[in-house]
């Protein structure tokens, strides 16, 4: 189900439906807005379960203030009222209750986006605001006037945040973006803290005409759906961050970075073939997968990604070592850890991966895993973080205690890991 195919109204369920299944809010706590042409407001209701919402229970506000609807509208109508008035680029607001969000309103820190690339192109500014009495309108004109001030990702004062957005899909995004910021955070804090980048390296955009591409790759497109769908699902990939790209004869296959993972299917994905593409869409790391294929003919799939205890690493600027069990080891080899700066040279980057080196962490940046199929790209993304998350865990009681070299060297003898 397409979130940008829906009516107003139903954008507004399914998208609580979303926060509510991703663990980003309680069964009480939370509330999810947008306002139509005509500029009515559709906002959760007060008080009902949000497992349970239907579209009936989604309330609409007039213009005039007049309520329709068998709910009385969240308590923190002002604030998105206000919003809405003021801002006339806001079409859809998100406020939640994410474990790792209220930490930071609760200690009153606003996570610093500036730690990787993905978070600050995403969030932009983020704002503080001080307390208020939940659903007044003191709070209502406190997050009001930190829209006004430009910030479109507000951090509330022992409360949770707010978002904003254009459109409902880009709402849910920012939100599971600052999500993902700050328990990248926490987990960077675990290993050192994080580390900012004293000099941000650009990446040059793709150039490339785009014109349609007639392939017969229908199998490899739904294979690359299934396995993004299945990445969100364990927090691998997220709304607007992570690539699949999949060799096929000479053409690559892959997902655009704007669209919903939830939402994908087969026609979203991307052809890039003899300099051309076959979507005007979003894939910044393009130009790297495809050095990487024309270096390394034995991989067929690549992943990048940035998803949380992996992003604790490349943020904390901090050695990851696979070494935990068998498994871990000969699956990923000796992770590499690559400097930020090297995120602009695809050439030297693209040179450091081969059968025996098949996994990287840039620092402040992603995760690359390359693999001779999907299953083996989507293998090593998945064991480097559930591995980092392991080593995360152990921080707080002891030291991890590798597997030592004769014991590697004894696997590398008995298995062949790519």
């Amino acid at each position: 189900m397409n979130i940008k195919e829906l009516s107003v109204k139903e954008q507004v369920l399914l998208a609580m439906q979303r926060v509510y299944s991703n663990a980003l809010t309680t069964t009480s706590g939370g509330n999810i807005s947008a306002i139509d042409e005509r500029g009515h407001i559709f906002i959760t209701p007060s008080g009902i379960d949000k497992g349970r919402l239907t579209i009936e229970d989604i309330v609409e506000v007039l213009p005039d203030g007049k309520i329709i609807g068998k709910h009385a509208p969240s308590m923190e109508l002002p604030f998105h009222s206000n919003i809405y008035r003021t801002c006339k680029d806001v079409k859809a607001i998100v406020h939640a209750h994410a474990p790792a969000v209220v930490a930071y309103a609760c200690m009153r820190i606003i996570p610093d986006s500036s730690c990787a690339r993905v978070y600050e192109e995403k969030l932009g500014k983020i704002a503080d605001s001080r307390y208020a009495l939940p659903g007044s309108l003191k709070l209502g004109d406190i997050v009001m006037s930190k829209f006004e001030e430009g910030a479109r990702t507000v951090m509330m004062d022992n409360h949770g945040a707010t978002v904003g957005a254009a459109d409902m899909q880009s709402a849910l995004a920012k939100y599971e973006t600052l999500d993902q910021l700050c328990s990248t955070l926490f987990n960077a804090r675990a290993l050192g803290g994080a580390v900012i980048p004293k000099q941000k390296t650009e990446l040059e955009k793709s150039q490339y005409p785009v014109c349609r591409i007639d392939a017969n790759d229908k199998a490899i497109r739904d294979e690359i759906c299934d396995f993004i769908k299945r990445a969100y699902a364990n927090k691998l990939v997220g709304s607007g961050w992570g690539t699949l790209a999949v060799r096929d004869g000479n053409g690559i296959l892959f997902n655009c970075e704007d669209d919903s993972p939830l939402d994908m299917n087969s026609d979203d994905v991307a052809r890039y073939q003899d300099g051309k593409i076959s979507k005007d869409k979003k894939c910044r790391y393009l130009d790297l997968i495809i050095k990487i294929f024309q270096k390394m003919p034995q991989a067929n799939a690549i992943f990048i990604s940035m998803p949380s205890a992996i992003m604790g690493f490349a943020v904390a600027n901090y050695k990851f070592d696979a070494r935990l069990i068998p498994e871990s080891y000969l699956m990923l080899k000796d992770v590499q850890r690559l400097d930020h700066s090297i995120i602009g040279d695809f050439d030297a980057l693209s040179d450091k991966f081969s059968t025996t080196a098949p996994v990287a962490i840039v620092d402040n940046e992603c995760i690359i895993t390359v693999g001779k199929n999907i299953t083996k790209a989507f293998d090593r993304l998945e064991v480097s973080d559930y591995s980092a998350r392991s080593v995360i865990m152990a921080k707080a009681v002891a030291e991890i205690n590798p597997i030592d070299d004769d014991e590697v060297k004894e696997i590398d003898e008995n298995f062949n890991g790519w």
